[in-house]
């Protein structure tokens, strides 16, 4: 089943595949040929990515920041290992944070992470199963 967090995955990689090939989107009434002067293209993205992850996403990227590894994640949120690996994934893409060899990912959500202020005010988030 496809849910909504898998469109907008799946529209934001359209973007940008189609942004990367030298073209224009146009993704709302009102912003074509015929917008006024100025108008922004695109829909407005969230300011703060992180605000867009869901609950056990921010759970599993305030592991990472602790330096904790996927399996280490996996055994304290009582999940698969597989599901970790998905969920890291699925943060990468809503960071927006490319698969490339200059960068690690990793360290670049947890950066985002803590630019955030995400996890100072949240307490211990691994201390109870989902």
């Amino acid at each position: 089943m496809v849910i909504a967090e898998d469109l907008f995955l799946l529209r934001d990689g359209l973007i940008r595949l189609v942004e990367a090939h030298g073209h224009t989107v146009v993704a709302a009434a009102g912003t074509g040929p015929d917008a006024p002067a100025g108008a922004d293209p695109l829909p407005a993205r969230a300011a703060d990515p992180i605000a867009t992850l869901t609950e056990r996403e921010r759970s599993v990227l305030g592991l990472m920041a602790e330096g904790l590894s996927n399996t280490a994640i996996a055994a304290r949120l009582f999940l698969s290992e597989g599901a970790i690996s998905k969920y890291t994934t699925t943060i990468f893409a809503k960071l927006g944070l490319a698969d490339d060899q200059d960068t690690n990912r990793r360290v670049r959500a947890v950066l985002a992470y803590l630019g955030a202020g995400a996890g100072a005010d949240e307490g211990d988030v691994t201390s109870s199963p989902p």
